[in-house]
């Protein structure tokens, strides 16, 4: 199970620096930001939590190997990977799992904003309310968008694998 575990823990990180290596291509782009976490969560949701942080930070050093430090690099180090491992730890019923996950990005988002005003020059305009909003959508369709890719994953590893899970 251990060589089977790091198989599909390897396939999905790389599949997860390559979105990476797309993001930085295209110019730092968000929606391929957002999709390069969400391999991570398959590994986490599938495999567990502790081949979840390895994928996470294999992914992490290889990105930083590659591009050193760029703000679609320090976005994923900051608030789609870790979202996706701590996401795992919050599971009550509906209403607080949507709310709860949601103010962890909303944190995480904080955060990386901090950080980003360190390295790169952010002008005070950003903080103008639309962009708030903007975000803060975003963000809901972020985490949508990891809720439903799990749910597909487990049917198609369901079915694949021909056992329940």
């Amino acid at each position: 199970m251990k060589t089977r575990s790091m198989a599909f823990g390897a396939m999905y990180s790389a599949f997860s620096v390559l979105l990476l290596i797309l993001s930085v291509t295209f110019g730092d782009d968000m929606f391929l930001l957002m999709l390069s976490s969400i391999p991570i969560a398959f590994v986490t949701d599938y495999l567990g939590r502790k081949t979840g942080l390895v994928s996470y930070f294999t992914v992490l050093a290889l990105s930083f190997a590659f591009f050193a430090i760029r703000p679609s690099i320090i976005g994923f180090a900051v608030i789609f990977g870790p979202y996706t491992l701590i996401r795992t730890f919050v599971s009550k019923n509906l209403l607080s799992r949507v709310i709860v996950r949601w103010l962890i990005l909303v944190a995480l988002s904080f955060l990386f904003y901090e950080i980003l005003k360190v390295v790169v020059e952010i002008h005070e305009n950003y903080l103008e309310l639309a962009t708030i909003v903007l975000t803060v959508i975003a963000l809901f369709l972020y985490e949508r968008l990891v809720e439903f890719s799990l749910r597909w994953h487990r049917r198609l590893i369901k079915r694949l694998s021909g056992t329940e899970r």
